[in-house]
């Protein structure tokens, strides 16, 4: 059985930044309460107004009652061909971890709202997609349960990824200890070697170092088929430190002589620290400038107590070195069951292909997959 969107809850869909522009302050306690940093609304208002593409428009879900907000839907409609839509959450593609946020204890009456008015809303929505959340978040499922009418609607699971994560429990030194030795061994002769060079750690939230983030981003991938991240990442970054503290949005720096020589982004809510990414200048690659970066970052993060730091999706050699374990992150879409469901199957069969074979290339030889990303990149 389905649950019901509480008696005294009035539920509200923001179209433009003025109507959503009283709840903030609510969305980000939310966003802090839960230890999500890259739901926080800074964050994803930045990425809707610097990097979103094509026709988007804007629909998030907020649910309240008479003690103020209860949860908190950060959707928008993206309008493809054939007038299509399909309901994604902002910053879909750009950071992890993200999705509709709750109260403790009240994410049921809360997707039961979020259904009925993801399911009324105009432009009406043929799929319901959920890009990179929590593989433990239970809002696909809820708000399939709720959704209306008389079939119910389908929710497939497109992608799943590991993403290690570190249990940092507020305490750097503890958590070192429990690396292996060789990387203790490794870790500690790098960073000596680095000060014999006036290479230097620090935070910071500056211009300066939002732009050499970028560019040791750039220069990391030049040789590797170039970087994903694009021109409008820095406006959002450089949006996003502008409305978030000190304490919530950080670039850990490698300071050396003639400039930046390593950098890291990343975004704390509550608890929890999240790394988005960053980059290094090759010519030093052979200091592991990332992870001395990283460990900059962590230093600091156990200063703030911060207990957990998510490292994002992929199974990267040195993500492995650093973690404690594995918090997957999912990609799933909700399908109504209308007149239009055979029309978006048929349009998402190639993301959908594209989904299957790098799952299928995981599973393969070095040499194989990279032939089958290939393909899968073309799908």
């Amino acid at each position: 059985m389905s649950a019901s969107p509480p008696q005294a809850a009035q539920v509200i869909v923001a179209e433009d930044l003025e109507t959503l522009a009283p709840h903030l302050d609510a969305w980000d306690a939310l966003a802090v309460a839960r230890s999500r940093p890259f739901c926080a609304p800074a964050w994803m208002l930045a990425w809707w107004s610097q990097a979103r593409t094509g026709d988007a428009r804007l629909r998030v879900v907020v649910v309240s009652d008479e003690h103020g907000m209860v949860g908190v839907g950060p959707f928008f409609a993206q309008v493809g061909p054939l007038g299509l839509v399909e309901m994604r959450l902002l910053g879909a593609g750009f950071c992890h971890r993200i999705g509709p946020l709750a109260r403790p204890g009240q994410e049921a009456p809360v997707a039961a709202a979020m259904a009925e008015a993801l399911a009324t809303m105009q432009p009406r929505p043929a799929s319901v997609v959920f890009e990179g959340m929590d593989c433990d978040d239970p809002w696909p499922e809820l708000i399939a349960a709720a959704w209306p009418g008389r079939r119910p609607p389908r929710l497939r699971t497109d992608a799943t990824t590991d993403a290690p994560a570190i249990d940092l429990g507020g305490a750097y030194e503890e958590w070192m200890e429990r690396r292996g030795r060789k990387f203790r061994k490794e870790a500690r002769r790098t960073a000596r070697r680095l000060e014999e060079e006036q290479v230097r750690g620090e935070i910071s939230v500056s211009v300066e170092a939002i732009e050499a983030l970028l560019r040791l981003n750039h220069a990391r991938w030049e040789g590797r088929g170039g970087s994903h991240v694009g021109d409008a990442a820095s406006r959002v970054i450089a949006e996003a430190a502008g409305d978030l503290a000190q304490d919530r949005l950080m670039v850990a720096l490698l300071r050396g002589p003639s400039g930046p020589v390593a950098a890291e982004l990343v975004l704390v809510a509550g608890t929890t620290a999240a790394f988005w990414g960053g980059g290094f200048d090759p010519e030093w690659a052979s200091y592991a400038p990332g992870t001395q970066a990283m460990l900059v970052a962590l230093r600091h993060l156990a200063e703030q107590d911060v207990q957990t730091a998510d490292l994002g999706g992929g199974e990267h050699e040195y993500k492995r070195r650093l973690a404690d374990g594995n918090s997957p992150i999912v990609w799933r879409t909700l399908f109504p069951r209308g007149v239009r469901y055979p029309l978006l199957r048929a349009r998402l069969a190639p993301k959908h292909l594209g989904h299957a074979l790098r799952k299928m290339a995981r599973r393969l030889p070095a040499g194989w997959r990279g032939r089958l990303k290939r393909l899968a990149d073309r799908a």
